[in-house]
């Protein structure tokens, strides 16, 4: 399979090691055949990594199988559409496009041609998000905080389609749907665009979820807390740590009563007795494969396989129509 990448600023850059990184494994049958970029630096990482390079991506027509596209967000609708039109699998880096309708434009040339498009979103493969996945219930409530300090890059955007839209996708995934209601504000720091934002965002079905992006800060920061029916999780999703808490088994059965234990009974003891007789703790450790190369590592396997990927065109779709509405809720007040 011969893959390659289009833009090598940061992120591009990065796609680029891994694939060359997964060439050199033998049960992939995987080539880096290009890059592409025409920014001072290109031909030096391209040199590095042995590969040819391209100033155009329309030259790459023919010579690629699937192809990463990380280019500024206001290419991907020409740079995407050019490879889907001609039915080459893409991963198009998020936010899928500039806007709604951009977006709306790619998944049609995805679907009219029957190639398969796949957004990236990276904290889906977050070690320590794969980890919890399978204690995923029905949310509750939903607390995301994602903070750090000015990039210095990916400014053609406001925080709110650069870093929150991460947590925007999350949280309708797991809700499973869009949000009924947004209340939002933001504001400019640095940048014309906001650099500080936060929203509530509530659910038809009655989960309500509070996220808040920062890219002025002066620490990072990713934390998740989820509220389930049933248990509640933390996840740390820079320290790829996090522990999960539900009822025990004996309470779930109703074979204790907590109504009938008061702090005088228990003493010093009523902390232990809690984490031991009241809830079952579970502690979550990612493993070590970072988030990006299980994300390429999926692209590739779904072009490979011809299935549909974990996050797909109108999952990337209903992120950015989510993330829209957050920006035009702050700029209505």
């Amino acid at each position: 399979m011969r893959v390659a990448v289009v833009g090598l600023g940061h992120l591009g850059k990065i796609h680029a090691e891994i694939y060359a990184r997964l060439a050199r494994r033998k049960d992939l049958g995987l080539e880096l055949a290009a890059v592409c970029d025409m920014a001072p630096g290109a031909e030096a990482q391209a040199r590095k990594l042995k590969v040819p390079l391209y100033a155009d991506y329309r030259e790459l027509d023919g010579r690629v199988d699937a192809v990463s596209i990380v280019v500024p967000t206001t290419h991907h609708r020409a740079v995407g559409g050019y490879f889907l039109e001609r039915g080459v699998p893409c991963l198009i880096e998020k936010p899928l496009a500039r806007t709604v309708a951009e977006a709306e434009e790619l998944c049609a040339l995805a679907a009219k041609h029957g190639a398969l498009l796949q957004v990236g979103h990276v904290e889906r493969f977050n070690p320590i998000v794969r980890a919890a996945a399978p204690y995923f219930r029905r949310p509750r409530f939903i607390e995301a905080a994602r903070i750090s300090p000015y990039p210095f890059r990916s400014t053609d955007v406001g925080v709110t389609l650069d870093l929150m839209i991460h947590d925007i996708d999350l949280a309708v995934m797991l809700a499973g749907e869009e949000p009924a209601e947004i209340r939002a504000a933001g504001a400019p720091v640095f940048s014309p665009s906001e650099d500080i934002a936060s929203a509530r965002l509530e659910f038809p079905g009655g989960c309500v979820a509070n996220v808040t992006a920062s890219r002025v800060s002066l620490k990072k920061e990713r934390k998740w807390r989820i509220f389930q029916d049933d248990g509640y999780l933390s996840l740390d999703l820079l320290g790829n740590e996090g522990v999960y808490i539900e009822k025990s088994e004996a309470l779930k059965k109703g074979e204790i009563d907590p109504s009938k234990f008061s702090a005088s009974i228990l003493g010093t003891a009523a902390l232990a007795f809690q984490l031991e007789k009241l809830v079952k703790r579970v502690a979550l450790k990612g493993d070590k494969t970072q988030g990006l190369e299980a994300e390429l590592e999926s692209f590739l396997a779904c072009v490979r396989e011809r299935k549909a990927p974990l996050v797909d065109g109108p999952a990337g779709l209903r992120a950015l129509r989510v993330a829209d509405r957050i920006v035009a809720t702050m700029k209505r007040l």
